[in-house]
């Protein structure tokens, strides 16, 4: 009986010397042969499947850092922290194209980071019928703490490349989705 090859999870996880994690474990990685040989699933050679299962690999990851730190934070809630923290202000909308989420469901999440009492929506001055974001103290209090562990989130994604390979990797994966990437507001 031939050993199978390690998920991208579990090679981040020996990478950083992170406990396994026993979700996520895959039917399909059990179904794959791999014989010391490349997989012959026509999915695995392809970007769309390769980059779904990265982003899965890096959620669940960011996802478990910020469980470290305590939290009931999302990744998304994240992101959407981090923007308010940079554009304070910003409405919903925008706060929703710079973090590269859907505009139709942004609202939800604003609802859940205001009920945590993370967020203040106000209304804004111009236009009384638009409502602007700002951090709330408890989010302005929270944000320091979680910078350390996302950070780490960071290092264990890239942690199975070799630490002179992982600048090079962002910069063509930014230049794929450069059409896409989301922007700063004003660009």
């Amino acid at each position: 009986m031939t050993a199978s090859k390690p998920r991208a999870s579990d090679r981040v996880e020996q990478a950083t010397g992170a406990a396994p994690r026993a979700k996520g474990a895959t039917t399909a990685r059990k179904a794959a042969s791999s014989d010391e040989k490349e997989s012959t699933f026509v999915l695995h050679k392809t970007p769309n499947y390769l980059f779904w299962c990265l982003h899965k690999t890096s959620m669940s990851v960011v996802t478990e850092e910020l469980e470290r730190a305590g939290t009931d934070i999302t990744p998304v809630q994240y992101a959407a922290l981090i923007g308010v923290q940079s554009y304070p202000g910003i409405d919903q909308g925008s706060l929703a194209q710079i973090i590269g989420y859907d505009r139709a469901t942004i609202g939800g999440v604003i609802d859940r980071l205001e009920k945590k009492g993370l967020v203040d929506r106000r209304i804004h001055e111009q236009d009384r019928r638009a409502r602007v974001l700002f951090l709330a103290p408890a989010g302005e209090e929270l944000l320091p703490r979680l910078e350390d562990k996302v950070a780490e989130a960071q290092t264990r994604i890239l942690a199975p490349l070799p630490e002179h390979e992982r600048d090079r990797f962002l910069s063509m994966v930014a230049k794929l989705l450069s059409d896409d990437l989301p922007h700063a507001v004003g660009e």
